[in-house]
């Protein structure tokens, strides 16, 4: 059989499935349809290209949520705009450190840049599914201390309720990009799947005060920017 012909009988069992539930392996399909598993993984990878499918590195094959809609000129925090949109938001805080420099540490003041940073790595969850790994430079000038505060939960808050500063302007780059292995493991993507790369600079006035930068699974969000005219 071609692999369209698998194609068509798979999508018409996913409507037997629930968002983000697992559908049955390459190697199972491939015995049942009794062709080979690489017409399988062409099959799935035209659902995935469909966005009706999606994959978890090491981990298996499953049905796709809706599309998380990503607003670019949105301040509005992770965990609430997840919510707005109706999922269930959910941080969990892969490290949080203090180094003395990064590959934008040239964003900040010399001053900020001699006493250093802090780095704080956070993957994001929608409906228990992990979509968003994030990473958030702040100089120590700046935050001295922040780690006693909540930064799970929002960066953001803390910076403007605990430290008093506004974010009045960003700076965002968007592309595609590859993802590393230590992406690949928390994201659950394969290496050879690209991500949504967001590079964000965050200023207070003319004050640099943050950098991050999002890799978003990016079969899990689509952009939306209203523009009034």
């Amino acid at each position: 059989m071609k692999y369209m012909e698998i194609k068509d009988l798979i999508e018409a069992e996913l409507k037997n499935y629930s968002f983000n539930q697992m559908i049955p392996s390459e190697r199972y399909l491939a015995l049942k349809f009794e062709c080979s598993r690489e017409t399988v993984r062409k099959a799935y990878e035209q659902l995935r290209a469909e966005d009706k499918i999606y994959k978890r590195q090491n981990v298996g094959w499953f049905v796709s949520n809706k599309k998380i809609q990503y607003y670019p000129t949105s301040v509005d925090n992770f965990s609430s705009y997840m919510q707005a949109q109706g999922f269930q938001a959910r941080t969990e805080l892969i490290s949080a450190q203090q180094i003395d420099q990064f590959n934008r540490s040239d964003l900040f003041s010399e001053e900020s840049r001699q006493l250093g940073f802090i780095e704080i790595i956070r993957l994001r969850y929608a409906d228990d599914v992990p979509v968003l790994l994030e990473y958030n430079y702040l100089p120590i000038m700046l935050f001295p201390n922040v780690l006693n505060y909540d930064v799970i939960t929002s960066v953001q808050e803390v910076v403007k309720n605990s430290f008093h500063y506004d974010y009045t302007s960003s700076q965002l780059k968007i592309k595609n990009t590859g993802v590393s292995h230590f992406e690949s493991q928390y994201l659950g993507i394969p290496l050879s799947q690209t991500a949504t790369y967001i590079e964000r600079i965050s200023k207070s006035d003319d004050l640099v005060i943050e950098y991050d930068i999002e890799i978003w699974s990016q079969d899990k969000i689509e952009m939306t920017l209203d523009i009034q005219v």
